[in-house]
């Protein structure tokens, strides 16, 4: 009996294994593969960094001009550029960044200007104290300016409930009144609430103490303290202290809820009232308008002393405040490192 041999297969479909020399080529070329495409995303973050640490310097330079030109808000976002992959000095990235946004006065900006001016202080933690100071610093004045937003917001929605009660007042003594302050859109649909209004100037007041609380609280933080400063700086810092202290105790102040004028109003009311009943007659009731018109008056003459004390007092303290900055820091915003060292050109305090 004879075996019928394997059928050979279809030329050309199958390739014979290489043996030999060929065979270690064809190894040593599967390894090479193997260790580019391993190696590939390394030489990528690489090749990235590289360019990012060439840039880094150019960008830094043109962040600077631009905040040297006044403009704030381009410079930081120039600044912003240079905290992504930045492993030399990080904290001055963020600390550029967000002291260009706390210059520009921008109320979202400063949000963004105290994120990355307490991320600049985590990561500079272990930075000597005059550079932690001078972050310190910083953020302290961001939520100053950001509580003399809320302040002067404040102020403004403190007018317009004035005027609100004003006008109702006049209203129901039946005497001439504005009638665009309670119908604003001219149709009747809506009339401000002097409730709301409150709670409005009652709430922004809150929101400037507490920043300026926390400003305060920031300025007195150890790093200042620990840092050499000379007695000019340190004269300056505990003035700033005392300012902080002082717009705190203002914002205070004007919150309704601590005025206690309205149980004065309501018993020179309850006055008056009395006073009318025992005239009696026409002659009461005219002599109850009079006093009503009168009193409105004075409070709008006393609304009007202390708006114009408060703006006199806010130019004046921007004017010191601005003063001091001159003298302690000048005009020019440029310090830190050389931009050419691929850190960044730091930013003074503003």
């Amino acid at each position: 009996m004879t075996w019928t041999p394997p059928p050979a297969p279809p030329r050309g479909q199958r390739k014979p294994r290489p043996t030999g020399v060929a065979a270690l080529r064809a190894a040593r070329l599967r390894r090479r593969t193997w260790w580019l495409v391993g190696t590939l995303p390394v030489v990528l973050a690489l090749l990235v960094l590289g360019v990012k640490l060439t840039l880094l310097a150019p960008i830094a330079a043109t962040g600077k001009d631009r905040y040297d030109g006044g403009e704030a808000t381009t410079a930081a976002d120039y600044y912003g550029i240079q905290r992504v992959l930045n492993i030399v000095e990080p904290w001055k990235a963020h600390y550029n960044h967000g002291t260009a946004l706390a210059r520009s006065e921008d109320s979202w900006a400063l949000y963004d200007a105290i994120t990355s001016l307490d991320r600049a202080y985590d990561l500079a933690e272990n930075e000597s104290p005059e550079e932690r100071c001078m972050i310190q610093t910083n953020l302290s004045l961001a939520y100053e300016i950001q509580g003399d937003g809320d302040m002067a917001y404040a102020d403004d929605k403190a007018a317009e409930l004035a005027l609100v009660e004003e006008a109702i007042a006049a209203r129901d003594a039946g005497l001439p009144y504005d009638e665009e302050i309670l119908d604003p859109y001219g149709d009747g649909s809506e009339e401000p609430d002097p409730e709301e209004l409150r709670q409005d100037v009652q709430d922004w007041y809150e929101y400037a103490e507490q920043e300026y609380a926390t400003a305060k609280q920031i300025r007195g933080w150890p790093d200042c303290g620990e840092s050499e400063q000379t007695p000019e700086q340190e004269e300056q810092n505990e003035a700033a202290q005392q300012r902080l202290q002082d717009k705190q105790q203002q914002a205070q102040d004007s919150q309704p809820e601590n005025q206690g004028g309205g149980d004065t109003q309501e018993g020179e009311g309850s006055e008056g009232d009395e006073q009318s009943e025992a005239s009696g007659g026409e002659g009461g009731e005219g002599s109850e308008g009079e006093d009503q018109q009168s009193q409105a008056e004075r409070e709008e003459q006393q609304r009007q002393e202390r708006l114009g004390e408060q703006g006199s007092e806010a130019r004046d303290e921007q004017e010191r405040l601005e003063q001091e900055y001159r003298d302690l820091y000048g005009d020019q915003p440029g310090t830190g490192t050389d931009p050419g060292d691929g850190s960044g050109s730091g930013t003074k305090n503003w």
